[in-house]
């Protein structure tokens, strides 16, 4: 666990909503897929991880934006991305 260093887990299921706390815009070529979004997201949980916001235009994804998280794939890769809530 954190502080501590030992590997005592516990699973726990997660709702997937979720606030965006910090965000960024990648830019890059159409010919390299696009500009893409990457944020801080603050899970009801109350842990935060970096994900992408999709399905809106990167640069619209505002601060304090409620978000749900969804499983995708990323260059072939699993990968959770969020959605607009």
């Amino acid at each position: 666990t954190p502080g501590d260093g030992s590997a005592d887990w516990d699973w726990i299921e997660a709702s997937g909503a979720g606030e965006v706390y910090a965000t960024t815009v990648v830019r890059q070529r159409p010919e390299k897929g696009g500009s893409y979004n990457v944020a801080l997201i603050d899970l009801a949980g109350g842990c935060r991880m970096m994900g992408r916001v999709e399905c809106m235009a990167p640069e619209d994804v505002r601060i304090g934006m409620h978000v749900t998280a969804r499983i995708t794939e990323i260059d072939g890769e699993k990968a959770v991305v969020f959605d607009p809530a």
